[in-house]
């Protein structure tokens, strides 16, 4: 496999990035409308009167939850990232915060919604969908680069393919919704920490704070990825520092005590992309926890939830393995013509990914392969102890974690775990064609070597 990635040349890469770059950029328009867009443009109105209008007031933390007290809950417990994109969109556009859609009524049918004008503009709804589009195209690229560093070259391409591919990834990836600011923060802090382990210097400690940061403005569950990242990098240090003879005392406190730098900067840089913070920044953390649980108790009452625990790792299956595709999660949804007509366009259209999955056949398959990658990852010579670390601590932790937390069987929640995946199943695949490989080469060796014998 190292010689067939030296015969690759670097300008490959490129094209390769380049057509699924087009592929996520070629759906981004036609995908089914999902009521969180609404809620997303609606609340994008805060760019406007935080950078346009300069005013503070609306957007502050107010103890005393005002009128506005929905929009309040929305920004507090919601990312920041894409709101401020598809806000400067909107802006760029002539859009007033006056102009644009009112947030969706989930309690309300699609019809009612409409005349409510909970349905976006859809020139601005188009714009904001390539948006988050753009930032899925990053993140794939970010996760081509992140798996030639840990592992090699083929894998990389099999994992980016099997990345975009995904339909969950397409679907929610390519909305105006949070999920493409999520996914690309999510990638930001891995590349950021597998370069970090080769370079150990404070201001590459502060770049990983800045990326975990906007990770986590991004979606605050990427809150979870930063600490498993943050615990490899912390465990790989302290492996090496231990295989090091000689070590000056000295120099061993100092490289840990740059690990503060990078919790101290994502701090800031969270304060920095999230207004909201400014007036009570030590107050709502636990304000925020609250607002989220009580959400995430609200949708579990309306939509239904795990009842076992047999029905979460049902679910982890569902999502993360046979990947089931889901356009959305109310089931009336169903009965909505307009979102039927936009599923059937979307699925002829031949960019929505992979559509094999969602049986437990594939869902077996996948789960099979994503072991023996596992075993793989961790028992592999051909890969470094630092990166076998970072990627083990994160895989592990954010599927011990997703499975722990995930209350709903809702695809979007498990979208963290698709890079993870498409990185065992693509490893798995490259040792399997590598060992073909290498025992079809030696046949033909030894009948070779028998032949000029016999002669």
């Amino acid at each position: 496999m190292a010689l067939l990635s030296r015969r690759i040349p670097g300008w490959v890469d490129a094209l390769w990035l380049a057509l699924l770059t087009a592929y996520i950029l070629a759906g981004a328009a036609i995908v089914p409308f999902h009521g969180d867009e609404s809620t997303l443009i609606h609340l994008s109105q805060d760019y406007h009167v935080l950078f346009v209008e300069g005013d503070l007031s609306d957007i502050l933390y107010d103890r005393n939850w005002p009128e506005r007290a929905g929009d309040q809950r929305s920004r507090l417990i919601d990312g920041t990232i894409s709101k401020f994109v598809y806000g400067w969109l909107a802006w760029n556009k002539g859009f007033q915060p006056a102009d644009l859609n009112a947030s969706w009524g989930w309690k309300h049918d699609y019809e009612l919604n409409l005349s409510y004008n909970s349905v976006p503009d859809a020139q601005l709804l188009k714009a904001a969908r390539m948006a988050s589009a753009v930032q899925l195209a990053l993140a794939t690229v970010l996760l081509f680069q992140f798996v030639q560093m840990t592992l090699n070259r083929p894998t990389a391409y099999l994992a980016s393919a099997f990345f975009v591919l995904h339909p969950n990834v397409l679907i929610n990836g390519r909305r105006a919704t949070m999920e493409g600011s999520h996914l690309l923060g999510l990638m930001l802090i891995l590349i950021v920490g597998a370069w970090l382990l080769r370079e150990r210097r404070w201001w590459a400690h502060a770049l990983f704070g800045v990326c975990m940061g906007f990770a986590v403005a991004a979606k605050h569950p990427n809150i979870i990825a930063c600490a498993l990242v943050y615990l490899a990098l912390l465990l790989a240090t302290l492996r090496q520092q231990r295989r090091e003879n000689g070590q000056v005392l000295k120099t061993v406190w100092r490289e840990r005590a740059i690990f503060i730098v990078s919790p101290i900067v994502a701090a800031l840089v969270f304060l920095l992309l999230n207004p909201a913070w400014w007036s009570a920044p030590w107050e709502l953390p636990p304000v925020i926890l609250d607002l989220r649980s009580a959400l995430l108790k609200i949708q579990v009452n309306m939509f239904g939830g795990y009842n076992s625990t047999a029905e979460r790792i049902q679910g982890f299956f569902q999502y993360v393995f046979a990947a089931e595709h889901q356009y959305f999660e109310v089931a009336r949804w169903a009965g909505y013509d307009v979102i039927s007509a936009q599923i059937q366009q979307y699925e002829r259209s031949g960019l929505a990914g992979s559509l094999i999955g969602g049986t437990g056949l594939a869902g077996l398959l996948s789960l099979l392969l994503a072991l023996f990658g596992l075993v793989k990852l961790a028992r592999g010579s051909a890969i470094q102890a630092s990166s076998r670390i970072l990627l083990l601590v994160w895989i592990l932790g954010s599927a011990l974690v997703t499975l722990a937390v995930t209350p709903l069987p809702w695809a979007r929640y498990y979208l963290p775990l698709a890079p993870a995946l498409a990185i065992l199943a693509s490893l798995a695949l490259v040792t399997l064609a590598s060992s073909l490989w290498n025992r079809s080469n030696s046949r033909a060796a030894a009948k070779t070597i028998h032949s000029a014998h016999t002669k």
